[in-house]
């Protein structure tokens, strides 16, 4: 049996190898090309084209009443360029610039393979007037021309509808009033007849959330407040009112929020001034009342100073209670969880009060925290750990509020406490007064009061009514959106590019593996590099074109033919190995390498010398020699070793002179036995005393045994490869031969080797006379033999 190897891997470079699997394999890469490039052609003309449209926008503001009043205005502190970005991508703002586009109705065309959104470039266009049946949305409605009519079909709750009617009139059923227009009737007829079309009402959060994956929004720099929008998609028409409506909406809620804040407070400040003009008009109706009811006249000269210091006392009472009872209530608010909101309110509260400039920065500070969790909020959930992190300095700064207005309100009672002490002390001395003095001189005081109190609030609001005048909004768009003609998706070059190269090296890397796994014995270097150093090489077979299904001797119809000339160069190179040899034992490993071919032209050049020659067929199991001098196979030698015949009956004549043959004869059950009898040596003892030589077609030794012992016993064993059909691994049952001893010496025949290759191997004949009988290698073949002859000599 064949010696069964491993996992066969050539890790040395071998130039003939590599000459063989290029001269075989050359066509790998350029079928792959053929068929990648194919596939991406398949690929690019059945993908949907892609197309970007792109905006590049600037954040900008300007506070011009600045310089005038220097009061800034609340709208321009520092913006997040993060915040702007996730504010531009969120689906609050896509969906209100989605709603300024054509989005209630899409248009498609349906081909064969691919499904196009037809948006603003339709050959009909839908107008709905009123969807009766939101069921409908999302439904496929299809659209077929009839006759310079429409009709309309859709399926709903399991049910097929259909209605007709006419191009550019109402259209109306229990779950839709519409109208399909159209400029072209020819147009919209042969795209009907081309493809499939049809529509599909949107709702307004869907479609935006369709779409919301494709837009792109990130900044570009920070210092410069630059952000980029871009939106992705089938139709550039779209992509460009996407991008253009995203940033018109951006700009007029990022506006409109700003001008809102600033209104608020103006609305807050003629909120109070509303409240003073009463009590200002109610205490100078005191004042005016109580002269009259009295008669009272102006205060006494001798009262004036005891007055005036009554009159510091009361307003400095009045203003301690006053910021004790707004601090009381900016406390009171702080208690509820207050909201952005709510504590921005508070800031006005404080205007000239004489803890604004204490409490006001951790106000700031507690109102940017707010602003800063309702700006997360629109990205995340109260459950990630940024909202959880911001509601714990929010806590922390309200404790913090909370404590400096407790220590404040500490400090103004005391501060109450010893005016009103001395307060006391003022008014146990106007106990001598007139009651009505005293009363005239409080009634005043409290107007007086008032309008100071007027005064301060006019002043504010004319203050923040020009700052607010003075803020502008200068949100610019740097790099308008354009409708982008070519896709960018797919890159017809960069995928045939990536597709070549990716065929080319899939076909070098099957050639590489061809080459790591080549396990073909192609040529006599390979025998030469393989077989022991007993072996002996004797020669080689040209292939020849197969005339008969068997082997048949050909060297006396071709005299001067190859295989002629070759098989007496192997004739001559037998008398070297053994000038007196007289049997010769011919085998290989398997079925099909010529060993027969081989015994029956070996054995006709012998006998054509005029040596009397004799070709024996043992190989039992599948004989063949009959076949190829035509003769039956009803006698032969397994009749003459079991003595049921005799020699001349089984000696049979050939057409040539001098050689004669005896057929394998019926296939016997035990042909190892009768090879290895007492009566086939003293068969082959008679033989030798009739025949000058004799030839032994063995079985194959790498599948049964039986003619490894006439390898062993005849003069010259002769073992046949056959090139591009025996394996490397042959050569292991060749060198277990020699391991066990079974053989001291052997000679190899290559046989089937091209016609184009002999010149390697020294064997300088004319072939005018015999080319037409061999299988020729092609131009690309003698060109890369060529190449890796010049490789090798450098």
């Amino acid at each position: 049996m064949i010696k069964k190897q491993g996992f066969i891997i050539n890790k040395q470079f071998d130039g003939l190898i590599a000459q063989t699997i290029i001269t075989r394999y050359w066509w790998y890469p350029i079928v792959l090309v053929t068929l990648f490039c194919s596939v991406a052609y398949i690929y690019i003309r059945y993908t949907k084209p892609t197309f970007e449209s792109t905006a590049i926008i600037q954040i900008d503001e300007q506070d011009n009443a600045k310089d005038i009043i220097e009061v800034e205005n609340l709208n321009t502190k520092d913006q997040d360029m993060f915040a702007m970005v996730e504010l531009m991508r969120s689906q609050l703002i896509f969906e209100q610039a989605i709603s300024q586009i054509n989005y209630n109705v899409s248009h498609f065309s349906k081909g064969q393979l691919l499904t196009e959104e037809k948006y603003n470039s339709s050959t009909f266009n839908v107008q709905p007037y009123s969807l009766k049946d939101s069921s409908l949305i999302g439904v496929p409605i299809f659209v077929s021309y009839n006759n310079a009519g429409i009709s309309l079909n859709y399926s709903l709750y399991g049910k097929n509808y259909s209605r007709s009617g006419k191009l550019n009139e109402h259209i109306v059923n229990d779950h839709f009033d519409l109208i399909v227009k159209c400029s072209s009737e020819a147009a919209f007829r042969d795209d009907g007849e081309q493809n499939e079309l049809y529509f599909v009402f949107n709702n307004l959060q869907d479609y935006a959330a369709r779409l919301l994956p494709n837009l792109l929004v990130v900044p570009v720099d920070n210092v410069a407040k630059t952000i980029q929008v871009s939106f992705r998609g089938t139709n550039p028409r779209l992509c460009k009112d996407v991008v253009e409506a995203v940033t018109t909406t951006f700009f007029a809620y990022n506006d409109g929020v700003k001008r809102k804040g600033s209104e608020k407070i103006l609305a807050f400040i003629d909120q109070q001034l509303d409240s003073l003009v009463g009590e200002l008009r109610n205490s100078k109706d005191s004042v005016m009342t109580y002269q009259r009811k009295s008669n009272l006249p102006d205060p006494e000269m001798a009262t004036q100073s005891l007055s005036g210091k009554i009159n510091t006392y009361q307003d400095q009472i009045f203003l301690l209670q006053d910021e004790i009872r707004s601090l009381r209530n900016v406390d009171a608010k702080l208690k509820s969880d207050p909201n952005r909101l709510d504590v921005y309110r508070l800031l006005p509260e404080m205007l000239g009060k004489s803890y604004e400039q204490a409490l006001s920065n951790q106000i700031n500070q507690l109102h940017e925290l707010l602003e800063k969790k309702e700006d997360l909020m629109f990205r995340v959930t109260e459950e990630n750990s940024e909202v959880i992190t911001i509601n714990q300095k929010i806590q922390s700064k309200l404790s913090s509020v909370r404590k400096s207005i407790a220590a404040i309100i500490d400090r103004l009672s005391s501060t109450l406490s010893l005016i009103n002490a001395d307060m006391n002390g003022l008014e146990g001395e106007f106990f001598d007064l007139p009651e009505k003095k005293m009363e005239l001189s409080r009634l005043r005081n409290i107007q007086e009061l008032n309008e100071k109190y007027f005064s301060l609030l006019t002043e504010k609001k004319v203050q923040y009514s020009i700052s607010d005048a003075g803020f502008a909004s200068n949100n610019r768009v740097l790099t308008r959106a354009v409708e982008v003609p070519s896709p960018i998706a797919p890159n017809t070059k960069t995928i045939y590019t990536l597709f070549a190269v990716f065929g080319i090296f899939i076909g070098l890397a099957l050639i590489v593996f061809r080459y790591l796994r080549y396990n073909e014995i192609n040529q006599v270097e390979d025998l030469q590099n393989l077989l022991p150093e007993r072996a002996t090489i004797l020669g080689v077979v040209p292939l020849i074109q197969a005339i008969s299904e068997y082997s048949q001797l050909v060297v006396n119809d071709s005299p001067k033919s190859a295989i002629s000339e070759l098989m007496r160069r192997i004739r001559t190179n037998l008398s070297y190995i053994h000038p007196e040899y007289q049997t010769i034992a011919i085998s290989s490993s398997i079925s099909g390498e010529g060993k027969t071919f081989v015994a029956l032209n070996l054995a006709g050049i012998i006998a054509m010398s005029g040596k009397r020659t004799i070709l024996l067929d043992l190989d039992m199991r599948r004989p063949k020699v009959h076949h190829g001098l035509g003769a039956t196979n009803e006698n032969g030698m397994s009749r003459l070793i079991v003595g049921q015949t005799s020699f001349e009956e089984v000696i049979k004549k050939s057409k040539l002179e001098n050689l004669d043959f005896i057929t394998a004869g019926p296939i016997p059950p035990n042909p190892s036995e009768l090879l290895l009898s007492d009566s086939f040596k003293n068969i082959i003892t008679d033989l030798k005393t009739r025949y000058d030589v004799i030839i032994i077609d063995n079985p194959p030794i790498g599948l049964v045994s039986d003619g490894v012992r006439m390898l062993s016993d005849s003069d010259i064993p002769i073992y046949v490869f056959k090139a591009q059909y025996s394996k490397r691994n042959f050569i292991y049952r060749v060198r277990e031969l020699f391991e066990m001893k079974q053989i001291s010496n052997l000679n190899v025949i290559l046989n089937g080797l091209k016609s184009s290759r002999f010149d390697s191997y020294g064997y300088g004949y004319s072939y005018e006379y015999y080319e037409e009988n061999f299988i020729d290698g092609n131009f690309f073949t003698r060109f890369i033999k060529k190449l890796f002859k010049k490789v090798k000599r450098k």
